[in-house]
């Protein structure tokens, strides 16, 4: 096996264990540790990180297998979030090579943007189809992005790692 194959098998290795740890702090730990009835999702801020630091490949790669992760634990879910992780890893790679610099004001913009989708995907057939008030809405989406937020430090410096090492 050569040295190459090695370091792919190590990354995905690697990348696989951080989101089994990610998924079971978010699916066991926070889903019990609800703020007004809302649980914080951290796996959308690892996926904009990944993407950010290691590109589209590795970011829509590791967005996929999140997303796949999170659409079996959310009731009601079959494929969002799994075509929203790979589009938002893919995405912020993309813009990560010609646009964003790779630093903490552009994870932290990103984040808060992914966040803010996510809610929107979340509610639109609420809001549509169920005719559930907008503000009642907004405002879970607003808390679900802050209590997301305060997970943002951790999470950029762990995915900020796992791509240097990456690079070397």
């Amino acid at each position: 096996m050569s040295d190459s194959t090695k370091l792919i098998i190590r990354r995905v290795l690697v990348r696989g264990v951080i989101l089994m740890v990610l998924y079971i702090l978010q699916f066991a730990v926070f889903s019990r540790l609800r703020i007004f009835g809302i649980a914080p999702l951290i796996l959308p801020m690892a996926v904009i990180g990944v993407g950010l630091f290691e590109g589209p490949t590795w970011g829509g790669a590791f967005g996929l297998a999140a997303g796949v992760l999170s659409d079996s634990a959310f009731f009601g879910t079959t494929v969002l979030f799994t075509l929203l992780f790979v589009t938002l890893g893919m995405g912020v790679g993309l813009l990560s090579n010609y646009l964003l610099s790779r630093g903490f004001p552009s994870f932290l913009l990103c984040s808060i943007a992914a966040l803010f989708a996510i809610a929107f995907f979340q509610m639109f057939a609420l809001l549509v189809y169920f005719q559930e008030s907008p503000l009642a809405l907004l405002r879970v989406a607003i808390l679900q992005t802050t209590y997301s937020l305060f997970f943002v430090i951790p999470l950029y410096y762990l995915t900020r790692l796992i791509g240097r090492r990456a690079i070397r």
